[in-house]
């Protein structure tokens, strides 16, 4: 008989994946600073409430994930994964308690929702149900979303459109798709983030039988896709900054990104094979701090000047 050894807090840390909630964090902190811009007020507890419930929601889909792949056998001691994100192979935990931690990170974060809502608010609620679909589909189910195609864009327009337009809809009870615009660099951001971890691992998950967007591309040209992805965030981003900061705010923007721009560089001609994977990951993360924090400074300071 197998013997578990007991989840401790560092595993339970290591399942949130707590460097990976930039794509939760920031999407909320924007679809805050929305409902400031267009007029309503929100207060400190609540904006936290807000930002929590969806780390929380995060941490969920992240344990859940790590439990799909080892039930599956995606993942092996062999892929090219730092042992703080191959929990489950480098310590003996029982599956169920994996399954019931992500069960558990889920509850919080629709709680940390609920406790938001000033009264009973049908299209914020509408918006909880699809996140919560969302979570529990996204690597199980008969059609995990993951598996599909699909799986990088569903996960860039969910995290970072959706959570904005969320956040909006809880103080100002109205579904504006316009912010969906307005956060176009989270929603690429975040796709490529999913892109470049899902062309890492072609090969693994073509034996998983996973029909990822790069599996169906291939390495060749979904580098090539990567590539135009880039340029395209990079552009919507200028144009938002200029949009909201006038052109002081675009030059100020445009000088650190020359400051960065062997980094930003990095992230143009990676390779994307497994061998580079953390590295890349690495790398494509901290573009997204410095690009959409950057984005989000802009709207503050956009707020004071009014």
């Amino acid at each position: 008989m197998k013997t578990y050894q007991k989840m401790t807090l560092k595993n339970i840390i290591n399942f949130a994946n707590p460097k990976s909630f930039v794509a939760s964090i920031i999407p909320s902190i924007f679809g805050i600073l929305m409902l400031i811009k267009s007029g309503y007020s929100i207060s400190l507890l609540r904006s936290l409430g807000l930002v929590l419930s969806c780390v929380f929601l995060q941490s969920s889909v992240n344990t859940i994930n790590d439990y799909s792949d080892f039930i599956n056998g995606v993942d092996s001691k062999e892929d090219n994964l730092k042992e703080s994100d191959n929990i489950m192979f480098y310590n003996c935990i029982r599956p169920e308690s994996v399954r019931n931690l992500g069960l558990f990170f889920l509850t919080i974060g629709i709680v940390f929702g609920l406790l938001t809502l000033e009264s009973i608010n049908y299209k914020s609620i509408i918006i909880g149900i699809i996140g919560v679909i969302t979570v529990l589909n996204y690597s199980m189910g008969p059609f995990p979303i993951s598996y599909l195609p699909v799986g990088e864009v569903f996960s860039g327009i969910v995290m970072g459109g959706l959570i904005p337009i969320g956040v909006f809809s809880v103080i100002s009870e109205k579904i504006d798709f316009t912010i969906m615009g307005y956060a176009m660099p989270f929603i690429i951001g975040i796709s490529l983030i999913m892109m470049s971890n899902n062309s890492s691992d072609i090969e693994k998950d073509k034996k998983a039988n996973r029909n990822t967007l790069a599996v169906v591309m291939g390495r060749k040209n979904i580098r090539i896709l990567y590539k135009i992805l880039i340029i395209v965030w990079f552009i919507s981003q200028f144009y938002l900054v200029l949009y909201f900061g006038g052109y002081k705010a675009l030059i100020i923007d445009l000088i650190i990104f020359f400051l960065k721009r062997k980094f930003i560089f990095r992230i143009f001609t990676a390779s994307l094979i497994p061998q580079d994977r953390v590295r890349q990951m690495m790398d494509i993360g901290l573009t997204n701090i410095l690009l959409n924090f950057s984005y989000l400074v802009i709207i503050v300071i956009s707020l004071i000047g009014e």
